[in-house]
């Protein structure tokens, strides 16, 4: 599955505030509510806090990809924040992450969070994919960004 197709435009987050890594999560999962992926905000969140204490989702580059199955997600999707400022998320090369890409999976969704995971891993490999995701006005630049790196 294509990262444009769990990637909801609704989902999409530009220029958020935010003093944690907790306060990136609760918006993002709002919206996943909102667009109806999410059935249970609280217990969604509850899950990516204990995916997140096996170790950090801080990939490095600014970047957090907190992922997690949960029973309270209806159906796979996928939401992003560009934060004003980064923030802590304990990262791989201890930079702020000031793009964060969650990840929801149901539990019964087999691995695709993890090709999900692996497929945005890839991409944020490219200083150019960051640098236009950083410099996207709306979500439908984000969109395209991100359909012109899948192919």
């Amino acid at each position: 599955m294509k990262i444009t197709e769990l990637l909801l435009p609704e989902c999409i987050v530009l220029g958020l505030e935010a003093a944690s890594k907790e306060d990136v999560w609760q918006a993002l999962a709002g919206k996943l509510a909102a667009a109806g992926a999410v059935t249970d905000v609280k217990q969604y969140l509850a899950d990516i806090a204990t995916r997140e204490s096996h170790g950090t989702t801080g990939v490095g580059f600014g970047v957090a990809i907190p992922h997690a199955k949960s029973a309270a997600v209806a159906k796979p999707a996928l939401a992003m924040a560009r934060l004003t400022d980064g923030v802590d998320v304990a990262s791989l090369d201890g930079s702020k992450a000031d793009l964060f890409f969650l990840i929801a999976s149901p539990v019964s969704g087999g691995d695709l969070h993890l090709q999900a995971l692996s497929r945005l891993a890839r991409m944020l490999m490219h200083d150019s994919f960051l640098s236009s995701l950083r410099a996207a006005k709306d979500s439908a630049d984000v969109l395209a960004v991100i359909s012109e790196r899948e192919g």
